[in-house]
């Protein structure tokens, strides 16, 4: 079937294309919560606090007139950071793969994963390919953040009910989604965001099976998917994977209509 095709197409990368200056940043998939926070040498939560504008003769040399952003760390789940602390982050151009700043973001939270934050006010860098991005848009990093000491080094599979192309009408709170091996199945339900997770199941192959909308199946071409699963083995009802020994899967569903090629 061409969702096949779809699907590893998918899986690839993304590719985002910044039209104001004709250059396109790829971002592969992102990796799970775990992965993430093993890479990263510090994870925060942080505040914009101000933007540094440009000079009024360079400012076409940055996107918003900005140069620099100054954000305040308000909590700290890895790495030396302290709560009050302030970073420094250069301005990105979208091209680069690095995140934006502009006066609009003053106030505005998100988590990021970070390596070491530098001395001496040095500025760093933040990709917006990886996991981090506004605490309004990370609950399914949160919700493992927040409770870490509780569940470290269990299994966990978590996700997004998204909708990918399709969106109207679609209801993600509260939907069912089964995890099925040849021997048992569990079950847990999407929260009102439309995330899912569940902790501690045996290791092994699995079919998510997600309760679908009527009218409605799988979209091979939307799914995000990283940490075992197998696309070969997936189908328009079910995404198959393999669960390892205390790690993560991260599965980001999307729907589109039975006869939509």
């Amino acid at each position: 079937m061409n969702h096949i095709l779809l699907k590893l197409a998918a899986a690839v990368a993304v590719v985002l294309l910044q039209t104001s200056i004709g250059f396109g940043c790829t971002c592969a998939p992102k990796r799970p919560v775990l992965d993430e926070f093993e890479w990263a040498g510090v994870v925060v939560i942080a505040r914009v606090a101000s933007v540094e504008k440009a000079e009024k003769k360079d400012r076409e040399r940055y996107d918003y007139g900005v140069r620099s952003a100054r954000l305040v760390i308000e909590k700290v789940y890895k790495g030396e950071a302290k709560v009050g602390q302030e970073i420094v982050f250069a301005q990105g151009d979208g091209a680069n793969c690095l995140m934006r700043f502009s006066e609009e973001y003053i106030g505005r939270r998100a988590l990021y994963y970070l390596g070491d934050v530098p001395p001496n006010d040095e500025p760093m860098v933040v990709s917006f390919c990886g996991r981090s991005g506004s605490v309004d848009t990370a609950t399914e990093d949160l919700l493992y953040l927040d409770k870490l000491g509780q569940v470290r080094g269990k299994t966990r599979v978590s996700g997004k009910y998204a909708g990918g192309f399709y969106r109207r009408d679609l209801k993600v709170a509260g939907r069912k989604i089964r995890f099925v091996t040849d021997a048992d199945s569990y079950e847990t339900i999407t929260d009102e965001n439309g995330v899912f997770e569940i902790y501690g199941l045996p290791p092994g192959d699995y079919r998510l099976e997600p309760e679908l909308q009527p009218g409605l199946t799988l979209d091979g071409a939307w799914l995000s998917l990283s940490g075992g699963a197998n696309l070969d083995k997936s189908t328009d009802t079910y995404v198959a994977f393999t669960l390892k020994p205390k790690r993560h899967v991260s599965i980001e569903l999307g729907f589109k209509f039975k006869d939509q090629k």
